[in-house]
């Protein structure tokens, strides 16, 4: 029985990763986890600056998406 609930926990952690990933509400997280990495000592914008950012991006640079 606990190995059919962890089973069914890794399944569902597994699939909220995916949709979470497909729709790019990580993105803040992992361009963050990137700037530590690649940049370290270098303060990373902050969450509204990124998305306002994001957002302006796509805005001068349509691309085929679904909304």
């Amino acid at each position: 029985m606990r190995l059919a609930v962890a089973t069914v926990g890794r399944v569902l952690r597994a699939v909220r990763w995916y949709v979470t990933s497909m729709m790019g509400d990580n993105a803040y997280e992992v361009y963050v986890a990137h700037q530590r990495r690649a940049h370290p000592g270098v303060e990373p914008m902050g969450e509204r600056a990124f998305w306002r950012e994001r957002t302006d991006e796509q805005d001068r640079n349509p691309q085929g998406r679904c909304c």
